[in-house]
Order: structure tokens, then C-alpha cells, then sequence
């Protein structure tokens, strides 16, 4: 079936002048915060052993929005189950969270490229045989079953795509790095390369934009919940650019977004090392030693099991289930049975992570 495209998508940069006082003053406010975000994020000892549950945090989030409903301790959980016991929705978590990791770890190498693109996909759909769409598509509202907006025909894709991926990669000294991200994510989105997972590969390319020009050191920006609190006005924004030309709301509103969720996700960072600082303490009180990465390892790991403790730390599983045993007698952990594996909950910091 050929649909026809009801509003051209021009080629970037876009038609508009983006050098709007409103825009700047949304730059401003925006990097301000990513400032103390990424000065934050890069004195901290360890950023991984924080970094890591809040990534399936970002994923939960942002699968959310495709309707991909679960919460972080489930998904936390099936991660040490084997996959043929794991849930449909929490597989789907899991690989995003992998996706986002694989693209990051290919940053010092490679540009944002479709290279980097087709490959956050294939993870993210479990398959290598992912690539850009070769037929026609459309948005369609699922309430009155109407198309809302139809992407570019097949055909079109090389020259958007090779048209993003230079205006993503080619610094430019008339737009912040900011502006740039938001016109690149509304362009991706508009594109619509791929059969499915538009959505969660334009979120993961947004984030991994921010490191590649150096406003953050690592994807620790979680646009997701933003875009989750405000998803109607998200769409009726990225669809007014695209019916008509209205950028500047949209930019507006997204640049709010990174304000905002930069100053909570530096706040979550701070009550997560206030957290392990105190929980550090409570191990070293301990009448028996607990060694301290253990401590640091349910931190990284909020929910674990002695299998998992012992592959992570070099330990053996019966010291592993000791300590793990020990730390739930002092209140420190919680312990329950699921199946036949026996979990260990660090439930503060599932509770917090929630909260982002």
C-alpha cells in the first residue's frame, strides 16, 4: 500500500531562525544545569557503580512510553533469570538498557552514525537483521484509528539519513549543541526509519548526542520520565512542526526538559551516594566483616543473588550467600525466595530510583 506524505520533510538545517532571545534564554537555563550535571557525574569515584541502575531506570521510562509497561525491580530481577523464563516486557527493558550501553561504548570510535543507528536497533529488536524500512508507513492514532502523520517514502531515507547524520556530526558555530540535539531528535522522528522502535532508538541517539559534544560525560541525562510526565504535549508538539513550522515551541519544551531532568538526575546521584556512604558505614559496624565491595556491589546491583554477587566480585557463592545472608540479618537487605533462586532486595535504593 503507498501512502502519500501529507507535509514534505525538508532537509536540516531547518527553515527557522534559531537564534530566538526565547530560545536563548531556554539554552541558557538548560546548559546551566547540564553543567552541574556532568561536573557532578565526573568527580564521583565510581560513576558506573551509580550509573548502572539508573540505566534500567532510563529504560523502563522510555519503554514505557512505547506502552512497554513494567518497574525496575521486575526488570532488575529477570535480568538474573535465564531468558526463557523472563518477561515479554522486561526483555524489552533489557535490551534497551543494552543498546544504550553498546552505543556508548562505540562513541570514541565512531560519529552518530547509521552505523551506530542500525546497530542500536538491532539490539533493541533482538536481531540482526534489522535495517531501514523499504516500504511505507504511517502514525496512526489508535483511538479513532486515523493516520496522524506518514513518514517519507522508502525511498527518500538515504538522503534524510545521510542529510541527519551530517548536520548531527558537523559542529556549527550559528547553533548551541542543544539546539542542534532537539532539531536532530524532531528529525529523526519525522524520518521514521524503521518499521518499529523509532521511538526508543531517537531517545538513545538524543542522550548519546549531549556526550558526543562533550555537555555530558556519559548518558546520564533521563529524558524518558520528562517526555512520560508531558507524552501529549510531546506529540502535539512534534506534530505542530511538522503540520506547521511551529519549532520554536517544540525546542522550547524539550530544552525544559533537559533543564529539568538534568537538576533531578543530580539530585537522585547525590541521594544515591548519600545512601551508599551510609550504608558503607552501617557494613563497617558490622560485628562480622563484610568486605566493602559488597556493599558497592549492591549498589551496582539493587537486586542480586549469591550467583550473581560471586561472578561480579571473584568470590566463591557460598562466601557470597554468607555475606549476602548477614547483611540481610542487620536490616540492611531484604531477602525473598522467587522460584528457585534466592533475591536480595536493596530496597532504599529501588525505592529512590523510582522517584527519577
Amino acid at each position: 500500500m503507498e501512502y502519500q506524505a501529507r507535509y514534505p520533510l525538508p532537509m536540516l538545517p531547518p527553515p527557522v531562525p534559531l537564534d530566538s532571545p526565547v530560545l536563548l534564554r531556554a539554552v541558557a537555563a538548560a546548559r546551566i544545569e547540564l553543567a552541574e550535571l556532568k561536573g557532578y557525574s565526573a568527580a564521583i569515584p565510581n560513576p558506573m557503580l551509580l550509573l548502572s541502575p539508573t540505566l534500567i531506570r532510563e529504560s523502563v521510562a522510555s519503554s514505557e512510553i512505547e506502552n512497554i509497561h513494567t518497574t525496575v525491580e521486575s526488570v532488575l530481577q529477570q535480568a538474573l533469570l535465564p531468558d526463557t523464563e523472563r518477561r515479554s516486557a522486561d526483555k524489552e527493558v533489557l535490551c534497551y538498557s543494552e543498546a544504550l550501553r553498546w552505543a556508548t561504548g562505540q562513541l570514541p570510535e565512531l560519529p552518530l552514525v547509521s552505523r551506530v543507528i542500525v546497530g542500536i536497533q538491532q539490539i533493541l529488536l533482538g536481531t540482526n537483521e534489522a535495517r531501514y524500512r523499504g516500504t511505507p508507513n504511517q502514525i496512526i492514532n489508535s483511538a479513532p484509528g486515523q493516520a496522524i502523520y506518514t513518514p517519507p517514502p522508502a525511498d527518500r531515507l538515504p538522503e534524510l539519513i545521510s542529510n541527519w547524520e551530517q548536520y548531527i556530526n558537523t559542529p556549527d558555530a550559528a547553533a548551541d549543541p542543544l539546539l542542534r540535539c532537539v532539531v536532530g531528535h524532531y528529525q529523526f522522528e519525522a524520518i521514521h526509519p524503521f518499521g518499529d522502535g523509532n521511538g526508543r532508538t531517537g531517545r538513545i541517539l538524543m542522550v548519546l548526542q549531549l556526550v558526543q559534544d562533550s555537555l555530558l560525560t556519559m548518558p546520564v541525562l533521563f529524558i524518558s520520565g520528562y517526555i512520560n510526565r508531558h507524552r501529549q504535549d510531546y506529540y502535539r508538539l512534534l506534530l505542530a512542526v511538522s503540520t506547521r513550522g511551529e519549532w520554536e515551541s517544540f525546542i522550547v519544551f524539550m530544552l525544559k526538559g533537559f533543564e529539568e531532568q538534568a537538576h533531578a538526575t543530580k539530585q537522585t546521584l547525590l541521594a544515591v551516594m548519600e545512601q551508599l556512604n551510609g550504608f558503607r558505614q552501617q557494613v563497617r559496624a558490622l560485628p562480622k566483616r563484610v568486605p566493602g565491595e559488597m556493599a558497592d556491589h549492591v549498589f551496582a546491583f539493587p537486586v542480586t543473588t549469591p550467583v550473581q554477587a560471586a561472578r561480579e566480585l571473584g568470590m566463591t557463592y557460598k562466601t557470597t550467600s554468607r555475606y549476602l545472608s548477614e547483611l540481610t540479618a542487620a536490616g540492611l537487605l531484604e531477602n525473598r525466595p522467587v522460584s528457585r533462586f534466592q533475591f536480595y532486595f536493596n530496597r532504599p535504593l529501588l525505592t529512590l530510583l523510582n522517584q527519577l
